[in-house]
């Protein structure tokens, strides 16, 4: 059993819509993944007193969530975004922005590791799209939208991320497994 590897690349990753504490739509994939960053955000003071430091403190507040992806698929805009993917005609599928309200949503990516077969997955829980987003067009380059979300507390089970180490790499799943 090898848990403690080196992890490399990004294998899988998939969102689905957060609709209450541990209850999740259904998991889409999130296609030609490139990069999925997780920075824990904390709180920190330092107290200072008689010309030294006196006390130190840092407590994590909420984790930011950003990747990258081959844009291909609606459904996945539509669990990040809620805007509804419409199939308005045969063979044709449409999309509506206007002043929505950004729901939660979770995500899990999964990295395989460099010897002995297993894999981590890294799930969030609960997120939010925090920043615009955009889809840009330019000759010679694919569509590779970058999204930056905020975590926040979902409680004791999943909190605001888990990581999982796998011995056996695992399939993606929402939750975990």
């Amino acid at each position: 059993m090898t848990i403690n590897a080196y992890r490399f690349g990004l294998n899988d990753c998939k969102v689905a819509v957060w609709n209450a504490a541990e209850s999740y739509g259904t998991a889409v994939d999130v296609e030609s993944i490139q990069l999925m960053g997780v920075e824990f955000n904390t709180e920190s003071g330092q107290l200072e007193g008689d010309d030294i430091i006196t006390d130190a403190h840092a407590k994590t507040q909420s984790v930011t969530v950003r990747i990258r992806f081959g844009f291909k698929d609606l459904d996945v805009i539509e669990v990040l975004t809620g805007v509804t993917n419409t199939e308005s005609a045969p063979n044709s599928e449409s999309m509506i922005f206007a002043r929505d309200n950004m729901p939660y949503f979770s995500i899990c990516g999964r990295v395989d590791s460099t010897e002995g077969g297993g894999d981590m997955h890294i799930f969030i829980p609960k997120c939010k799209l925090m920043e615009g987003f955009g889809l840009s067009m330019e000759k010679g380059r694919y569509i590779t939208p970058e999204i930056t979300a905020m975590a926040v507390y979902e409680g004791a089970t999943y909190g605001m991320a888990k990581v999982i180490a796998h011995a056996t790499a695992a399939a993606v799943t929402i939750p975990p497994a």
